[in-house]
């Protein structure tokens, strides 16, 4: 018999084995585009044929937990990404991705979360996934209070990835929950410049401008908010939150149900509701939705205060309590004391503070208006100014003062460093 010499069969040998990746590539590709119109079931027998060729192969371990995680099988997937790091410790993708997989699994379990996102994070060997584990890892220490820990991961990543409007979202809601709304204001500016329709960006920044004091600035950037998304249920929330504050009781009361129509499990939403319903006089409505509130969440503190509060109230109603008017000592006709007031005093008594009550909130639209009115004024003065500016040629654009810093619309003093 005659022997094969060893160099043809060493050739032979690799032959193969390129074969054999590039079929398991092919079979792999095959999964992908299943994957890609959402056949995750036919994408998963894919990656596994993929597998079976050559079990070393590790993209197919990520994608199938990918599409085990569409199909709501999140223990097939966390198996899956766990046999991808032991392949390829060095996988970010997998990493991150492991990370969400274990924050769908067990929620509670942050510690396992931040220790996966760590991972990707420190690999630093791909910028879209450390931007993307920088968020979530983000997210996590924001919930927890760690904030300087959160800021300083976003700085990190906003250097790699500046256009990634997310992070300035999740830096501005740092800097609002420690109350430093400048800051925040300037970041929620930042992600909505990045990307116009971002609607959470634009709530956030709404929220801030209220925190701040300027409740017309508010409506009408929630106002913007709707034209994106009317069905944004987080921005109707705000607005009926924003007209309880203005004294628009009927159309904060439409919002927040509304609000509630789009998302019935929201327990803030029928908190606010029973607010403005209490505004209005309108106690049982309001019982029902601090009940509604408590229903969601047993633990709202605030709901459950209101609702004895309104309990109480209605039950004080019910036994008929007596207007009583304080008169003063030594005047004529009196002796001092207590006296109960007729019917036709009381009537008239409630008929005066109802008008004196119309006048107050009628005064507070027309303030509310012109504040409103205002603000809009001056936003189109400035977009008319920025139409003039891209107008002007180089040499009639305004030069700085040598040793000037450099000032914003309101007069506040622009870091280069920071965003």
């Amino acid at each position: 018999m005659k022997k094969i010499p060893a160099l043809v069969l060493v050739f032979a040998l690799v032959f193969i084995n390129a074969r054999a990746v590039r079929t398991a590539s092919d079979v792999y590709n095959e999964g992908y585009d299943l994957y890609a119109v959402n056949d995750y079931k036919g994408a998963v027998a894919k990656f596994k044929e993929s597998i079976k060729m050559l079990p070393e192969f590790v993209k197919p371990y990520n994608k199938a937990g990918l599409a085990y995680i569409a199909m709501k099988e999140t223990d097939h997937a966390l198996y899956m990404y766990k046999q991808a790091v032991y392949i390829d410790p060095n996988y970010s993708e997998a990493w991150y991705d492991y990370g969400v997989a274990m924050e769908i699994k067990d929620p509670k379990n942050t510690k396992r979360q931040i220790e996966l996102y760590q991972k990707a994070v420190d690999l630093k060997n791909d910028d879209h996934i450390f931007a993307r584990a920088s968020l979530n890892l983000a997210r996590i220490y924001r919930m927890q209070k760690k904030y300087d820990d959160a800021i300083l991961l976003l700085r990190n990543a906003v250097k790699v990835e500046p256009t990634f409007e997310e992070l300035y979202n999740q830096t501005g809601l740092c800097y609002y929950e420690t109350q430093l709304y400048d800051k925040a204001e300037e970041s929620f500016s930042k992600a909505i410049e990045l990307k116009h329709e971002y609607k959470e960006a634009s709530t956030n920044l709404a929220l801030t401008y209220q925190k701040k004091g300027n409740l017309a600035k508010a409506v009408i950037q929630l106002e913007d908010t709707l034209k994106i998304d009317k069905n944004f249920d987080g921005a109707q929330y705000s607005y009926g939150n924003a007209l309880i504050d203005s004294g628009y009781y009927d159309k904060a009361i439409a919002h927040l149900q509304l609000a509630i129509a789009l998302n019935p499990k929201f327990p803030e939403a029928y908190y606010s509701l029973g607010k403005a319903y209490l505004h209005k006089n309108m106690f049982a409505e309001s019982q029902e939705s601090f009940k509604n509130a408590l229903k969601l969440n047993k633990n709202y503190t605030l709901a459950r205060k209101a609702y004895e509060t309104v309990k109480k109230t209605r039950e004080s109603f019910t036994d008929q309590v007596s207007f009583r008017k304080i008169v003063i000592e030594g005047e004529e006709g009196s002796e001092g004391g207590e006296v109960v007031l007729t019917k036709k005093e009381i009537e008239e008594d409630k008929q005066t503070a109802k008008r004196e009550l119309q006048v107050l909130k009628k005064r507070q639209r027309e303030k509310m208006v012109k504040e409103i009115e205002a603000a809009k004024e001056k936003k189109k003065k400035e977009a008319e100014m920025e139409m003039v500016e891209e107008l002007r040629v180089p040499d009639d654009k305004p030069k700085k003062v040598e040793g000037e810093d450099a000032v914003d619309s309101e007069g506040n003093t622009a870091d280069a460093d920071e965003f």
